[in-house]
């Protein structure tokens, strides 16, 4: 199972774990896999990005699989502008990709869901 981790930490936290970083990729010390963290500073910031109609987005998403954003639009109960507008967030905390694949239509994007469940952690 795949979990994606969220956690809050002030922000001079934040800037000092990435200048600690920053000096490793100075003196020539590369980590072994992409060093990819999401941080935000309070709760409040992370309810403004994860809205529950987010959050029901992202588990249809990865519950049913759709094959399209106007499927996922249509099983949701939502505009397909709204919903656009939704998956760009999700895609920008990373719990969602587009895969753009060939529709009966033309192109289309297939949102995918890159983990299974999401934990929120106070450090």
């Amino acid at each position: 199972m795949k979990v994606k981790r969220i956690q809050i930490k002030p922000m001079n936290e934040i800037n000092a774990e990435a200048r600690a970083i920053a000096r490793e990729f100075d003196q020539g010390r590369f980590p072994k896999q992409p060093i990819i963290r999401e941080y935000f500073e309070s709760l409040e910031a992370v309810r403004t990005m994860l809205t529950d109609n987010r959050l029901q987005l992202w588990r249809t998403i990865r519950d049913k699989k759709p094959a399209s954003i106007l499927e996922l639009a249509k099983m949701v109960d939502r505009d397909f502008a709204g919903v656009h507008r939704d998956l760009n967030i999700l895609v920008s905390v990373g719990l969602v990709a587009l895969k753009a694949e060939k529709g009966k239509r033309g192109d289309v994007q297939r949102p995918v869901s890159l983990c299974d469940a999401l934990s929120v952690e106070v450090a």
